[in-house]
């Protein structure tokens, strides 16, 4: 009897084992399948890191891509085009849409790029909303008044606009002044800010009537009077002094009117 007694015993410890065991091995099956389970939807839905690449001089010099350029962008995406790892392409230029620029990069790089990819150094004056309902004067080249109302701003004034309500004011090239009788000057609103967007191409009108603006709390037809102080706020994109095009040396831009 005492034998009996024994062997249940052993056959109960035993049975506890085989549970526990297998308790333990559906835990580690467990813990493996949701790991991989994380794994996969990881891979799927989000990645760990993004890329964000910088373009004047280090995609680009100018409109030639640099040779190596090409080649990381196709390691970069999959047989179907898309990218393995979230990418986003900043500059500094800001004479643009970043629409325009997002086709510019896809034809250059010969990847697919989107314009929500494209960060330009006007795109953070969309959060400067208390801006957005004033009278602002913009300065720059290519389609400066589309590209202010595409960042929010409803209320545009351009250079020539101020140019040709005060005939007087633009007189270093000489082709440009009135030739007969002074024109009576054209009513502009108040002036409330200025926005460089980039390099213009007459630089000597833009300063001088920037300059005038400043001086005159937004009423360059005026007399200066008195100096306001702080005069009306200016939004400068971007503030580089120089940067890489085709040319072998560094070419003067923007912030150099500065």
């Amino acid at each position: 009897m005492a034998e009996i007694f024994s062997r249940l015993n052993m056959f109960r410890i035993g049975w506890r084992g085989v549970k526990l065991s297998r308790k333990v091995t559906h835990a580690a099956v467990s813990a493996q399948t949701q790991r991989r389970y994380s794994t996969d939807v990881c891979e799927q839905e989000c990645s760990l890191f993004g890329l964000l690449f910088d373009i004047d001089g280090v995609l680009m010099r100018g409109r030639t891509p640099i040779p190596a350029a090409k080649q990381c962008f196709r390691n970069l995406v999959d047989g179907d085009g898309k990218y393995k790892v979230p990418v986003v392409f900043v500059t500094n230029a800001g004479n643009s849409l970043r629409e325009t620029k997002a086709e510019q990069l896809s034809h250059l790089l010969e990847v697919e790029v989107s314009a929500d990819q494209v960060v330009l150094s006007h795109s953070p004056l969309r959060v400067f909303t208390q801006f957005h309902d004033l009278c602002v004067l913009v300065s720059g080249q290519g389609p400066v008044v589309e590209v202010a109302h595409n960042v929010g701003f409803k209320n545009v004034v351009t250079i020539d606009m101020v140019r040709e309500a005060n005939p007087l004011l633009d007189v270093v090239d000489h082709n440009r002044r009135p030739k007969d009788m002074i024109p009576p000057s054209k009513d502009l609103p108040p002036i409330d800010a200025v926005v460089l967007f980039g390099e213009p191409i007459r630089w000597e009108t833009n300063l001088q009537l920037i300059t005038d603006v400043l001086l005159t709390n937004g009423r360059p037809g005026n007399p200066v009077t008195s100096l306001h102080y702080p005069h009306i706020p200016v939004l400068a994109c971007n503030m580089d002094l120089l940067w890489m095009a085709e040319a072998k040396n560094p070419r003067s831009v923007f912030a150099s009117q500065e």
